[in-house]
């Protein structure tokens, strides 16, 4: 008997081919699940990642924001005047007062102003770079210290998404009336040639001019640059060819402070009178006889007090080295700047009693550092080449020369009506961190706030 078998139409295949083309697709439909899964996952991922970046863009510009905030107000605060220091909440109304006259109605604050509440003053926002701006507010700390707080904003481009914002904050206390306000002062004009670079040390603040010259022109300056704010007084005029990176302003410039130097007069044991070689050697702790003009030689040092009764023309020649606090004898009105006369010729190292050697002969000096010159009545002449002062210099008259390049510890205050002086190529820094509780020997100015760098928080 024959088999029979069914023959299939020519061009179809059998079960067996149906089933295997079936397994084929369910593998393709797998993989093109899995590739489509991957591409969901890639894409979500890359999502995130772009995400991740911006906000690590926005968190970047919202810091920026707050770190150029808090700069900004530091300098308000440290070169505002204080006009009620008698508690935390006065300190506060007047920083409202201050800072209420500087910035109500500004471009920087948008025609907006400060308030001021009883309790926190509240400072609007001021725009950076696009999409970034910065708030602040201060309260009082503890005590007569405020705090300063400033919060970065950054807004995602086309305003899409959330801002990020960051925060920062100092506090400044007040600092004794002997801390002068300006880092460089004048009763008298200012008069400063070409190539005058002055800038401080912490902060632009610290690199302030002020002229109390309420007639004429109060400061000429060549040229230059100078980082904090020229202040002066309205009736006077200035004539500036430098770049000021601060304000020119105008304002109550105040009185000058006032200098006794009767503290270090009991330091002053050894007597310096005509019978004494001053052509070489090192002195220690002197006091030097009206009259007697003396001339120091190159290469002297001086340590401790040098105390200058009046009259007196004091010379050094070349490469002095002191560390030690050079003060008059103040001899009154109209003493003549002929006979009242300190003058340094070249190369001048002056450190501050700070710097003393650590023994007993100098231990109590030692705490009583902040002052390098104290000259009332008398005028101060620096010929060439300075390479740092140790702390503040004050005198009737400054008058400097050339080639000055130094950082001064302090401020320079010229106490009379001739004022002070430079002539050219000067590289000054302010540094008035060394010594923030003031001057032994100086007394007044208005009360004034200092940054306490310690303070400073993120947040």
């Amino acid at each position: 008997m024959g088999s029979t078998y069914e023959k299939w139409p020519t061009g179809h295949r059998g079960p067996r081919h149906r089933r295997r083309a079936g397994a084929v697709l369910v593998v393709a439909l797998a993989f093109l699940t899995v590739f489509v899964t991957l591409a969901v996952a890639i894409t979500t991922t890359t999502q995130l990642h772009l995400q991740s970046s911006r906000n690590l863009l926005l968190m970047a510009k919202a810091e920026r924001a707050a770190e150029s905030g808090l700069a900004f107000y530091a300098h308000h605060l440290s070169s505002s005047t204080i006009a009620d220091a008698s508690s935390g909440q006065a300190v506060l109304s007047s920083l409202a007062s201050v800072l209420g006259g500087r910035l109500n109605g500004t471009t920087s604050l948008g025609g907006q102003s400060v308030a001021y509440d009883g309790n926190t003053v509240t400072i609007p926002a001021i725009s950076l770079e696009p999409e970034s701006s910065f708030t602040a507010s201060i309260a009082v700390s503890e005590g007569t210290q405020v705090r300063l707080t400033v919060v970065g904003t950054a807004t995602p481009a086309g305003g899409l998404g959330s801002a990020i914002t960051r925060s920062v904050s100092i506090e400044a206390g007040l600092v004794s009336g002997g801390l002068f306000g300006s880092g460089m002062y004048a009763k008298g004009p200012i008069s400063i040639g070409n190539n005058f670079d002055y800038v401080g040390a912490s902060n632009d603040a610290e690199a302030s001019v002020a002229c109390a010259v309420e007639n004429g022109v109060a400061i000429s300056i060549g040229s230059g640059y100078i980082a904090g704010d020229v202040t002066h007084e309205a009736s006077a005029a200035v004539a500036i060819g430098a770049t000021v990176n601060g304000q020119v302003q105008t304002g109550d410039v105040p009185e000058p402070p006032e200098i006794d130097g009767s503290i270090y007069e009991p330091f002053a044991t050894n007597i310096v009178d005509a019978s004494t070689d001053t052509s070489s050697g090192t002195f220690t702790n002197i006091r030097i006889k009206a009259g007697t003009n003396p001339e120091f030689g190159n290469g002297v040092t001086i340590l401790g007090v040098m105390y200058i009764e009046a009259p007196n023309v004091v010379y050094f020649k070349n490469n002095v080295d002191l560390t030690a606090v050079v003060v008059s004898e103040d001899p009154g009105p109209g003493a003549s700047p002929s006979t009242h006369n300190v003058y340094f010729k070249n190369n001048l190292t002056a450190k501050g009693l700070d710097e003393l050697p650590d023994t007993p002969e100098f231990s109590e000096l030692r705490q009583m550092g902040g002052a390098a010159f104290l000259l009332p009545g008398f005028k101060l002449e620096f010929k060439n080449n300075f390479s740092s002062i140790g702390g503040t210099m004050a005198a009737d008259q400054i008058v400097t020369k050339n080639n000055l390049a130094g950082t001064i510890y302090g401020s320079i205050i010229a106490l009379g009506d001739a004022g002070l002086t430079f002539k050219n190529n000067a590289e000054l820094t302010i540094d008035r961190s060394r010594f923030p509780n003031g001057v032994p020997g100086m007394t007044g100015g208005p009360p004034r706030l200092g940054i306490l760098s310690s303070t400073y928080s993120e947040n």
